[in-house]
Order: structure tokens, then sequence, then C-alpha cells
């Protein structure tokens, strides 16, 4: 147990950021539309994110500047996919690199600079729990996030009308246009709600 339990903790800490991303990109390609930038977006992300922080010391500004950064980058991306009708996969594989070159430039002068991060929010009663409290009750508060994120998408895609637009959208865009919606702008409202997890 005294291995087990700081490996399942390096675990959850690891898979938050990619449980933000995945969830974002599931979104993305329940639209229609493939995007392979999210590691580019993830990294101008992290680097927006933690600029932000040591310039500002706000933590709060530093995940709204992330999930900018990131919907910036999926932003360039829509408009080559919807608007010039560019291939996606090498354009997503274009931002991945893209984002890759511009994150180690602009991070450039951060090289060294330490951020102590977010402090663990220990949840009253539960947190005490032997093994449990530890492992499930007591991480920052994007920990908690990514679970409510989760839920929240799971909810909003299977029980509310926009996101069985959504699907239709992905599903069959020529009836989701003949019915009316407006196919593109919900594909850029996925595309950039993806971006901005993945940031």
């Amino acid at each position: 147990m005294e291995f087990l339990l700081p490996a399942l903790l390096t675990i959850i800490t690891a898979a938050t950021p990619l449980l933000f991303a995945a969830v974002g990109e599931m979104v993305t390609e329940k639209s229609g539309v493939l995007n392979l930038g999210v590691e580019g977006m993830m990294l101008m992300g992290a680097v927006g994110g933690f600029m932000t922080v040591t310039l500002t010391g706000s933590a709060t500004l530093a995940l709204f500047a992330s999930a900018f950064a990131g919907a910036a980058l999926a932003a360039i991306f829509a408009v080559l996919v919807l608007v010039f009708q560019a291939r996606q996969v090498p354009t997503g594989l274009a931002l991945t690199i893209f984002g890759i070159g511009l994150s180690a430039l602009l991070g450039q002068s951060m090289i060294g600079v330490a951020y102590s991060g977010l402090p663990k929010i220990a949840i009253p009663g539960l947190s005490s729990l032997p093994v449990l409290g530890e492992l499930l009750f007591n991480h920052d508060i994007m920990v908690y996030l990514s679970v409510i994120l989760l839920l929240a998408v799971a909810w909003f895609m299977n029980h509310t009308r926009a996101g069985l637009i959504l699907r239709a959208v992905g599903d069959s865009h020529d009836a989701a246009h003949a019915l009316g919606y407006r196919v593109n702008f919900i594909r850029m409202l996925a595309i950039l709600f993806g971006g901005a997890m993945a940031g």
C-alpha cells in the first residue's frame, strides 16, 4: 500500500489534463470533425496559463488564459477546415506542429521559473477515510472539475435537445442541414469548446 497509494495519486494527477482534453475532443468528434491538433492546443494552453500565473499570481486568470489559448488555436483549425475546406487530418497534424513550435518559442523566457501549484481541497468528512480519503477526496480543484465536466458533458449529450442536435450534425450533416440547423456554426462551437478544454 505504501507504493500503491502514491502511484495511484500520481496517475490521477497526471490523467486530469488528459481527461479535460479527451472530453473536449469527444464533443468535437460528435459534431463530425476530427481535430488531431489536441497536443498543440494543450501545449499552448500550458504556456499561456503558466505565463499568466507567473505574471499576475492569479490561478483563476491563468485557467481562463489557458482555455483562451487553446480556443484560439482551435479557431485557426476551424477556419481552415470549415471555411476553406482543408482536410481535417493534415490540418490537425499541422496544428500540433505549430503549437509545439510556438509554445516553445513563447515559453523560452519561462525556463527555470517555478510555480507551487493549486492548493489541495480536502472534502470534510470524506478526506479522513482510510485510503479512499487520500485517494479520492484530497485533490486540487481541477481534479474535481474534471469529474464534474465529464458528468455534465455526458448529461448534455444524452439528455438535452442541444446535445441531440450536435450528435445529429455529426451523424448526418446533410439531414441536419435539411432540417434547418446551421451545421458549420454548430461545428465551430464544438471545435472551440474542444480547444478550450484542451487548453
